[in-house]
């Protein structure tokens, strides 16, 4: 029976709710949609038999359905509620959720366009507090080269203090909406190329290096390039290790 798909991930759905239950529901739901485990067009069970399975109020549940409906995961009617094609969730989803369920290739390019205009209009507007922010990051990137957790985490750091330093909110909104999916995509990248080439980081470190330099020096044309070969040599260790 259809209704049994979301029974048969109840277990799921109620571990560890927290303290803010309408919320860690949303996220759980989210996820059991983006992976098909609760496919499109399927009609979830009753709100009563629903609650009641998750030991839940029925006002809590409504804002989890409050929240997907929003974000385009479900469609309520006097019919019942549904899930949507993953297609036009996808297509109405905020941005963040799109990073999150494009492609490898899509979000290295889309990477390779964004951070490199980053990196320019850094170099024209970085006030003094952002240069020292953003060589702090560097500098913890030596300290923990060896490491690879902790360096990809400054690393990560140091992308979000370039994109600071814009002082423009919709790329310093962008890079943050995109933040989770780079930071899997490099640090996956890391893991496995280090096995093959311990240069990785060392040249990783370079380029940051160069690229702050570049910053300090108001050089936008060069932060620009620089930064367009920081992130290839990215892409090429992600793609071909």
């Amino acid at each position: 029976m259809e209704k049994d798909i979301l029974l048969e991930n109840v277990d799921f759905l109620k571990s560890d709710l927290g303290k803010n239950i309408s919320q860690t529901l949303f996220q759980k739901f989210k996820e059991l949609i983006l992976t098909g485990k609760l496919p499109e067009g399927y009609m979830l069970p009753n709100e009563n038999v629903v609650s009641n399975a998750l030991g839940i109020g029925r006002s809590t549940l409504r804002e989890a359905y409050t929240a997907l409906a929003v974000f385009g995961f479900i469609r309520r009617s006097k019919a019942g509620t549904f899930i949507n094609n993953i297609d036009n969730i996808v297509n109405i989803a905020p941005f963040s959720i799109t990073v999150e369920n494009s492609d490898l290739s899509d979000l290295l390019e889309f990477r390779f366009m964004l951070e490199a205009e980053t990196a320019s209009y850094a170099a024209k507007r970085a006030t003094p507090e952002d240069i020292q922010k953003i060589t702090e990051s560097y500098q913890h990137m030596i300290e923990h080269k060896n490491d690879v957790n902790l360096f990809v985490d400054y690393d990560s750091q140091f992308h979000m203090f370039i994109s600071d330093a814009t002082h423009n909110k919709l790329l310093i909104s962008t890079m943050i909406a995109a933040k989770e999916s780079f930071e899997r995509c490099i640090r996956a990248a890391m893991r496995e190329s280090l096995t093959q080439n311990p240069r990785v980081i060392d040249v990783t470190i370079d380029l940051h290096g160069k690229i702050l330099e570049a910053v300090k020096k108001r050089d936008y044309q060069t932060a620009y390039s620089l930064m367009r070969e920081h992130i290839s040599y990215v892409n090429l260790t992600v793609k071909y290790g």
